[in-house]
């Protein structure tokens, strides 16, 4: 959470207290099918434990989110996992759960889920705690407020003396803490400058949901000024509510997502080459189109482990 890169808010919020989102876009025809030598990868360790289960806080439309139709768990990020499973000849089934436990629980001694698929942003803090991420899109962080509002956000110094809505666990919560050079909660930072006291404004005030409908419930009802988060989430949330919400400023801090699993995974190079075979034969292309989010494409060359290089300027000054 995410999240981190450029992606669109989701959810009516009609339906975000129970966090449901709105239908997705009609299923397109032509996927993947298994690659005999992709599937060679998957120790029969793994193949024994399929269906193969996957963690995704289905709370952040149109990555992942629940179809306020059939109840299913849908989005581009739910696809793209599919497709890679198709692809290493494997079931999986994924799993509705709270952004911050899937670390935990990819890590846990017995494992429920070996596939995090949820807008990860590879950051070396979230790998010190056993994780490991293959790159498969880029995405940055971006501003949504009320559209009847007279607030403008152009960079984070003008979250300052507002309220600001995010989603526990996600890079944009230590974003926001981060640029008044504290840790999350409000610990100081040793060395980190508090961009808002020295520019004489006041505090950011964060306050932090576990699920990312609850943060954008908050800033459609006024108990938030300012919603903070993946700029193509920020800008899907913009659809959703009807125009009552608009998207402020330019995203900052791009980078890549990553699919989580636990260091050293045998799935791996499986899961590696999966992404790549996708994206060399325009199934990729075809799951981003289908959901436009195409802006935040790569290439099989930029499918690495813990790719943490964010792309130009960043939200928050060294």
């Amino acid at each position: 959470m995410k999240r981190l890169p450029v992606v669109l808010i989701g959810v009516a919020l009609t339906l975000a207290a129970c966090g449901g989102g709105t239908a997705g876009p009609a299923a397109s025809s032509g996927g993947p099918n298994k690659v005999a030598s992709i599937a060679a990868e998957l120790p029969d360790s793994i193949k024994s434990k399929a269906p193969i289960q996957i963690a995704t806080d289905a709370t952040y439309s149109p990555d992942e989110y629940v179809d306020e139709n059939t109840g299913d768990i849908v989005g581009w990020d739910i696809d793209f996992g599919k497709a890679v499973c198709k692809v290493m000849g494997v079931a999986c089934t994924f799993n509705n759960v709270i952004f911050s436990n899937i670390i935990p629980q990819l890590t846990a001694s017995e494992p429920r889920y070996l596939l995090g698929i949820s807008s990860f942003t590879p950051t070396q803090e979230r790998e010190a705690k056993g994780i490991d991420f293959v790159s498969y899109y880029k995405a940055g962080e971006g501003w949504v407020v009320k559209a009847s509002g007279n607030l403008t956000v152009n960079s984070a110094a003008d979250m300052c003396g507002h309220t600001v809505a995010v989603e526990t666990g996600t890079t944009e919560e230590t974003d926001a803490w981060a640029f008044m050079g504290k840790e999350i909660g409000g610990t100081p930072t040793a060395g980190a400058k508090d961009n808002c006291a020295a520019a004489s404004k006041q505090p950011i005030k964060v306050t932090s949901f576990e699920k990312q409908t609850d943060a954008n419930s908050a800033l459609m009802s006024g108990r938030a000024d300012i919603g903070f988060l993946d700029s193509q989430i920020a800008a899907y949330q913009v659809k959703v509510t009807g125009g009552k919400l608009k998207t402020t400023g330019s995203g900052c801090s791009v980078a890549p997502y990553g699919i989580a699993m636990a260091k050293g995974s045998p799935m791996q190079k499986a899961v590696i080459d999966a992404v790549k075979y996708l994206i060399d034969n325009g199934y990729y292309t075809q799951i981003l189109n289908k959901w436009s989010v195409a802006d935040g494409a790569i290439k099989s060359s930029d499918v690495k482990t813990n790719d943490n290089n964010s792309i130009g300027p960043s939200c928050i000054p060294s």
